[in-house]
């Protein structure tokens, strides 16, 4: 990770790390390369409402994170290079989503988006 700070590499790791090893692992056991199939659900449901140092703001620096590991992936064949496409995607299409029902999700004030799966 040439050219960034000790503090943005330890934060890039950190999410990363919490996504592969406490999210991937969580249920289902899914291996980082499945977990291009689940972004959705991490940032529109489970990473609103689990961790609580969610914000419009982390939601985007985590997407980033999640970004670079999986481009590093990409380029390390590790991944398909259309499922690194297919990331970016779901990610630019959907950050207004999630950071809107992050938004409202920590809001008293508004009623709980996921309460219909309480």
């Amino acid at each position: 990770m040439k050219g960034l700070l000790p503090k943005t590499i330890n934060n890039l790791l950190r999410n990363v790390d919490f996504y592969i090893n406490d999210y991937l692992l969580y249920g289902d056991l899914l291996t980082f390369d499945q977990g291009i199939e689940v972004i959705d659900v991490y940032f529109g449901d489970f990473f609103i409402r689990k961790c609580m140092w969610s914000t419009l703001s982390t939601i985007k620096s985590t997407a980033a994170s999640l970004k670079k590991f999986y481009k590093s992936m990409a380029d390390h064949q590790k991944i398909n290079k259309e499922d690194y496409k297919l990331l970016c995607t779901m990610i630019k299409e959907n950050m207004d989503e999630w950071q809107s029902l992050c938004k409202e999700y920590n809001n008293p004030d508004l009623p709980n988006p996921f309460s219909m799966y309480f």
